[in-house]
């Protein structure tokens, strides 16, 4: 299927936030999804899915007719850098839900399967679809200071006190991600629970992130959901270098990042 410059462009994004994530060594092998709702941005119709194979898939009846971009179960993100026709694919939904076509990508592998945070990644776009919002792209990532946090016996599992400490470093991170973070206690990987936990975050945070796991955010784009995840993520690397050098970061105070209120 040949794909428009629109949608050529969206994957072009897609590749050049895969080569961010592999430079903060937040993808390691195959580690990692992301996706991109292309639904109405790229014309499909029975002409495009005639003798092509259904996958069955049982989803929520309110999916049939998405078509997504999707990086492969297995595939390393580094991959879609320079070759995302192969660590990648189209699919389309088909009209009772029941399953998927792959209209476009897996090259040379014929076996090719969307990520196993497949589940995952269709409920947030049904929400986002829901919530009437422009949030087109899901990135799924494993940010390293972030993770680390998670495994703290404070922040684990206070999120108050880590989104204080994580605003608190730098200006720009209360502005830039002014929703915060929301911890998930620990889920399986790919799970209906994770799934949604996740969207009761997104209701009021800007990243989730996964306890000992990842992190996850939405965004128009790529771009911009990686802007999400790279912002709150410096707040967390900021935090954890003080305490390398030897002491407890002071952050700013309260009454410092309620000034910050006119901006927002």
């Amino acid at each position: 299927m040949e794909l428009n410059q629109v949608v050529v462009r969206e994957i072009e994004k897609i590749s050049e936030v895969a080569g961010y994530l592999w430079q903060r060594e937040w993808a390691e092998r195959n580690a990692g999804n992301i996706s991109l709702n292309l639904t109405g941005l790229l014309d499909v119709s029975s002409i495009h899915t005639f003798g092509l194979s259904l996958i069955k898939c049982s989803m929520p009846a309110e999916t049939s007719g998405l078509v997504i971009f999707v990086s492969g179960t297995g595939e390393r993100l580094r991959d879609l850098i320079k070759t995302p026709e192969k660590a990648g694919c189209i699919i389309v939904i088909d009209g009772k839900a029941e399953g998927y076509h792959i209209l476009w990508g897996g090259e040379g592998r014929p076996d090719i399967r969307p990520t196993s945070e497949f589940v995952t990644h269709i409920a947030i776009h049904l929400f986002n679809i829901q919530s009437g919002n422009n949030h087109r792209c899901v990135l799924h990532t494993h940010p390293v200071e972030l993770i680390a946090l998670s495994h703290h016996k404070v922040f684990g599992h206070d999120q108050d006190a880590l989104n204080k400490a994580i605003w608190s470093m730098l200006p720009e991170i209360r502005l830039f991600v002014p929703k915060g973070v929301c911890i998930t206690p620990y889920a399986l990987p790919g799970s209906k629970v994770l799934a949604h936990l996740t969207i009761e975050g997104l209701k009021k945070h800007s990243v989730i992130l996964w306890s000992k796991h990842g992190a996850l955010a939405t965004g128009a784009d790529a771009l911009e959901a990686f802007d999400y995840l790279d912002v709150a993520n410096k707040g967390a690397k900021i935090y954890l270098k003080c305490l390398q050098a030897g002491y407890v970061p002071e952050g700013m105070s309260d009454e410092e990042m309620q000034g910050l209120e006119v901006f927002l």
